[in-house]
């Protein structure tokens, strides 16, 4: 008989950690399969094979595709705000934002820490679904709100750092600004990725300067 120890985490505990691995396991092969084919092109059967998992044992873990691309956006979305959560005050945004532009330019994957997970093409799938499907532009708006309101707590404790504090009004205001800088930027990657670096990071230091200095 097995028994455990006070060092030894629960079976249930082990099981539960297991279980949410391959979670995540199928949502890594869900977002390759998605930023290649698009969320309806990408199927069950794919995901499954990227996965190295039979389809019976992913809806297991998820009841439909539907269900598996709603914990998708919700963990891209998730990871984003947690993202600007983590950014310290003291961040170049300049220098973040120009790498983030020439990855994307390049394709890659990542985000503002340089992580690996951010891509331009499920940012445009997610975009479109929420034009399809009213329960995904409702979780759109609510992780929308949040990452409004952690930009605007960076762009406070910013504030402080410097002395001076800003008026609510005035954080709205700059927490678009750089909403659809970063948003626009994301974008302007895809469409023109040979723009030459020095003018990328001039253009963004005159828009960043406005952001900061309110």
């Amino acid at each position: 008989m097995t028994l455990n120890t006070p060092d030894a985490p629960p079976a249930e505990d082990a099981a539960a950690a297991r279980a949410e691995a391959q979670r995540q396991r199928i949502l890594d092969a869900a977002q390759r399969c998605f930023i290649t084919r698009g969320f309806h092109a990408g199927s069950v059967s794919e995901i499954a094979a990227e996965a190295d998992i039979s389809q019976g044992l992913m809806y297991r873990y998820f009841e439909n595709k539907r269900a598996l691309i709603l914990a998708l956006i919700e963990r891209q979305l998730v990871h984003d705000q947690d993202a600007i959560d983590h950014m310290p005050a003291s961040s170049d945004l300049v220098e973040g934002l120009l790498r983030c532009y020439q990855q994307w330019a390049r394709g890659e994957t990542l985000d503002i820490r340089g992580n690996g997970i951010a891509s331009v093409a499920l940012f445009a799938e997610i975009t479109a679904e929420a034009h399809r499907d009213p329960v995904v532009a409702e979780v759109l708006r609510r992780h929308d709100k949040q990452t409004s309101a952690a930009i605007a707590g960076w762009l406070r404790q910013h504030d402080i750092g410097r002395g001076r504090a800003a008026d609510e009004g005035d954080l709205e205001r700059r927490t678009l600004l750089l909403r659809l800088l970063v948003e626009g930027l994301a974008m302007r990657a895809v469409r023109d990725p040979g723009l030459a670096p020095d003018t990328v990071r001039q253009l963004l230091a005159d828009m960043i300067s406005t952001v900061l200095a309110g």
